[in-house]
């Protein structure tokens, strides 16, 4: 091939083009660089290419041949291919009863359709699910907010922190468009880990069609951070999982990571040097000379353990199995007796009570009870309702029969046996440590709501007297309260304790005084359903509400705020692990190395962190209702 000659090197003509272009780009960029904003908006330009896949849109099927649709939308609509685009068919018109204003009309969901084709006034369109789509009929994409899966993976070199930050930017740069909904992907990339499947095999759709349809994904947003050129650089891929297109991304692109999102990131990493650096620093004075160096656990969750890793959820915790139990777990507590100080853990198969002594890493029975009542038991707690040191039994039982629904019981231990002291109560109950001794002294309590299942933004405090409950008043939660999957916790800091529970959309909160004070953007909890028959508001049909398991407030490091551990069942085997830091809550996922569903977790306080007991259930058959169970504990490491 011809060359020039250049004193010190011979160039190429195809080298002479790299290096032109080089000069170009190097040129755009220290303009780029002049001019870039000091926070996230440098991510504008893709947010935008983003949002051009999700506008406001609505036309008419004009033409149909087939499974081809002509639509009366096009590019100055907005249209783009590989858009996808609901298809409705609009009947008779709703009016209020009253003022018989027009309040919309009836629709019918017929599927979806994917553009093929677009020109300036029209588009040519498949239908990609679904069927009978007649000309008339319409297509849109709606104007609310579009959930978006974001999911961050980092290669080799990458920092959790830098990582983190590009996740953060991106994902609040997306939120302040008001066009989308973002939801984090870890659960996602934990899997994509779990799988051996890298990021640069992700990025290309590997294993996005079982992963994603499994999690319930609609949108995936994939951030791919890595080394090029020995600077940061993410490509991202934006996939609709619809069947046969997972693994055709709709729209690819990348970018170096704007300076500004370095610095940030470089600042989070000294701000967690720094409180890395003060903790020593505490560890180090006199009167505390002789505290032992943290658990492996401890540092595991403080992310102390060096690892090349950029995903916490790819480190196994130190945990082994100390009982297994032929039958499933569906709920479990564990409380140390005021009294005799001895801690007890309690399980339910759903029928029975099994209340036992834990003994070092041993379980010995203390009683099993067997209730006569109908229904199935669905949760049990261990609490010290009168006061006198030892711990009842709170259950929740549930009929799918709506003149029955929810009911709950109190138990105790007389003689060595289980006694009832409450048979049966209208309510579900709700045991919650005030006070932060890690013993459970009060009550609160939902009522049932034959529409909604919870009453939203109710609870009530009962108070145990000479074997009732007698009611003591109301308490402030919020709209998405419900009993199941909740605790109390000071994780917000100095104060009252903060209320900490998963929602109905399986997201994490934390609220006090009734409002919301953070929301995980992860998928959290999910340890079954609970099916109520035949009942809705238009027709006789089964509902099905999530059964969340309870989250853990233990305080792992020794400094007095706890963290909130919870199982994260959208992938076995998982924990979520929520902290406070110097800037906010901080999530983390954690692998139990114990891949199927977690449905209780309790601790026993220790030095020089508490010891974690997990039932971890293997279910077996379709119906999931039988199955064996392993109790597990962390060990040291």
């Amino acid at each position: 091939m011809p060359s020039v000659r250049v004193p010190g090197f011979v160039m190429t003509h195809r080298r002479r083009l790299a290096c032109c272009l080089l000069l170009v780009l190097t040129a755009l960029a220290a303009t780029s660089a002049a001019e870039e904003p000091k926070g996230p908006a440098a991510l504008g330009s893709l947010v935008s290419q983003i949002a051009a896949f999700f506008p406001p849109l609505s036309g008419e099927v004009i033409e149909v041949r087939d499974k081809n649709l002509i639509l009366s939308v096009g590019r100055r609509q907005g249209a783009q291919v590989g858009m996808e685009l609901s298809l409705v068919r609009e009947g008779r018109e709703l009016r209020h009863p009253k003022t018989a204003e027009v309040l919309g009309r009836v629709e019918q969901e017929l599927g979806l359709a994917v553009v093929a084709q677009v020109s300036e006034t029209s588009s040519v369109a498949t239908v990609a699910r679904g069927g009978g789509v007649r000309p008339g009929d319409r297509v849109r994409i709606s104007a609310g907010p579009v959930t978006l899966t974001v999911a961050a993976l980092g290669s080799e070199g990458v920092s959790p922190g830098l990582l983190e930050t590009v996740y953060n930017e991106l994902a609040a740069e997306l939120t302040a468009t008001r066009r989308f909904r973002v939801i984090s992907g870890d659960a996602f990339a934990a899997a994509a880990a779990q799988a051996h499947i890298p990021p640069e095999r992700v990025i290309q759709g590997e294993g996005l069609a079982v992963t994603a349809t499994r999690q319930g994904v609609r949108h995936l947003l994939v951030l791919w951070v890595k080394q090029v050129e020995a600077k940061p650089f993410v490509e991202v891929r934006l996939f609709s999982i619809l069947s046969g297109r997972e693994t055709a991304p709709v729209l690819s692109a990348g970018l170096f990571v704007p300076s500004s999102i370095n610095a940030a990131s470089a600042s989070l990493l000294q701000q967690q040097a720094l409180a890395t650096q003060r903790q020593f620093s505490a560890s180090r004075e006199p009167q505390q000379a002789s505290r032992p160096s943290r658990s492996f656990l401890a540092r595991l969750f403080l992310g102390e353990v060096e690892s090349e890793s950029p995903s916490a959820g790819n480190f196994p915790m130190p945990l082994r199995e100390v009982k297994r139990l032929r039958f499933p777990v569906l709920a479990m507590d564990v409380a140390v007796s005021p009294k005799d100080k001895v801690p007890r853990l309690v399980v339910t198969d759903g029928q029975r009570i099994y209340l036992y002594r834990i003994v070092g890493r041993t379980l010995e029975i203390e009683w099993t009870y067997v209730t006569d009542e109908t229904g199935q038991i669905v949760s049990v707690q261990l609490a010290d309702l009168d006061g006198d040191g030892l711990l009842e039994v709170v259950g929740n039982r549930y009929s799918p029969l709506t003149h029955i629904g929810p009911t709950s019981f109190i138990l105790e231990t007389r003689e060595g046996k289980a006694a009832a002291v409450v048979q049966s109560f209208s309510q579900i109950l709700f045991a919650v440590d005030t006070t932060g001794d890690g013993i459970k002294r009060t009550l609160w309590a939902q009522r049932f709501n034959a529409d909604t299942f919870f009453t939203k933004g109710r609870a009530e405090r009962y108070v145990l007297r000479d074997g009732k409950l007698v009611a003591d008043g109301s308490v402030q939660v919020p709209r998405d309260f419900r009993v199941t999957g909740a605790i109390l916790s000071n994780i917000a800091g100095a104060g009252a304790r903060a209320l900490a529970y998963v929602d109905d959309q399986h997201r994490f909160a934390i609220a006090s005084g009734g409002k919301e004070m953070w929301r995980s953007a992860a998928l959290v909890g999910s340890a079954g359903h609970l099916k109520l028959e035949g009942q809705t508001d238009r027709a006789s049909r089964d509902l099905f509400y999530s059964l969340e398991p309870m989250p853990l407030a233990v305080d792992l490091d020794g400094d007095g705020v706890e963290e909130v551990v919870l199982p994260q069942n959208q992938v076995r085997g998982k924990l979520a692990v929520v902290s406070r830091s110097p800037n906010g809550y901080r999530f983390q996922t954690f692998d139990t190395g114990f891949g199927d569903t977690i449905t209780g977790l309790g601790a026993v306080a220790g030095s020089p962190a508490p010891t974690l007991i997990l039932s971890v259930v293997y279910f077996e058959g379709v119906l999931a209702k039988w199955g064996e169970t392993s109790i597990v504990m962390t060990t040291s490491r």
